[in-house]
């Protein structure tokens, strides 16, 4: 029978990482990746997933292909890289004729109710598959989980520790969430709020909202000056939750402006919210997350709705 994690850990409340799927290729990208893991506190059961064509899948011949056993023994070696006291992890090659791997990354976060995927941002395998190219970007835009995607040149090894809320097993140093960057448009739901109700133990915040540059001087103006205000209350929110926070509004595109300053201020994750939906895709909740996810350096943690 095939285990699943309960509808609270996937659905509601603040175990964002209840259920986690990795889908690997086998690189040293998705190594990294992987080690990232055992910095998310509240991770109750891991799935690591290949995914792999075999045209010959549903012929009435079956032809057995050699690399879906190579991949299961690979699979199973790597289970030492996200070892965690009294989490379980189970390994699945999945076989596909034809289609897009992301469709079946997304199969397979269905079947088995996780909360979060993670994966490299980039990264060719033993059988040629590219994780970021197009199927991280299409999880990205149409997938329907929360998508952690760590870069190349992730630091997995900062020296921040947090103290992760009651309830959640003890994490290692966590650097990935020592310094959030929450980016907001101020759409609602409002990420900052859904950032403190599923990860309530990150060290430190900056609240970013970035103004078109498009409009009059007179009106860019009073748009930075209207965001401002809002993220001096969605500070306050912060700080009263015991969570240090500081602001900034940028004016230019919300992607470049983004990129710049999770580069300039050193940002350990980058925070975003998309629709997931095609023909959706508009403001900072869409447009904004393809090419964020795309370009950066800094791992990025895109959240699906439902938020909450």
């Amino acid at each position: 029978m095939m285990e699943r994690c309960s509808a609270e850990e996937s659905v509601t409340g603040k175990i964002l990482a209840g259920c986690v799927l990795l889908p690997v290729d086998f690189s040293e990208n998705c190594r990294t990746a992987l080690r990232s893991v055992k910095q998310i506190p509240g991770i109750r059961k891991i799935v690591l997933l290949h995914v792999i064509y075999n045209r010959y899948l549903g012929s009435e011949t079956p032809v057995v292909n050699p690399d879906t056993e190579k991949a299961g023994i690979a699979l199973e070696e790597m289970k030492s890289l996200i070892a965690l006291p009294g989490v379980p992890v189970t390994t699945i090659v999945r076989e596909i004729a034809g289609g897009e791997i992301s469709d079946a990354i997304s199969q397979v976060a269905r079947e088995h109710e996780v909360s979060l995927i993670v994966m490299s941002r980039r990264g060719a395998g033993i059988i040629g598959s590219v994780l970021l190219g197009s199927v991280a970007s299409d999880l990205v835009r149409y997938g329907e989980k929360p998508l952690l995607l760590i870069p190349p040149s992730a630091i997995t090894n900062q020296d921040f520790a947090i103290t992760p809320p009651s309830g959640f097993p003890a994490a290692t140093p966590a650097g990935l969430f020592s310094h959030v960057m929450v980016c907001t448009d101020f759409s609602d739901p409002e990420i900052g709020t859904i950032c403190l109700e599923l990860l309530p133990w990150i060290g430190r915040a900056s609240l970013f909202h970035a103004v078109s540059s498009g409009h009059s001087e007179q009106e860019v103006k009073e748009r930075e000056s209207e965001a401002e205000g809002r993220l001096a209350e969605l500070k306050a929110l912060f700080t009263r939750h015991g969570i240090t926070a500081d602001t900034r509004v940028a004016t230019g595109g919300a992607a470049e402006e983004i990129l710049a300053f999770s580069e300039r201020e050193n940002m350990s994750l980058i925070l975003l919210k998309s629709r997931g939906k095609k023909s959706l895709i508009t403001s900072l909740i869409g447009s904004t997350s393809a090419p964020v996810a795309r370009n950066a350096k800094k791992p990025v943690l895109i959240l699906k709705p439902p938020f909450r």
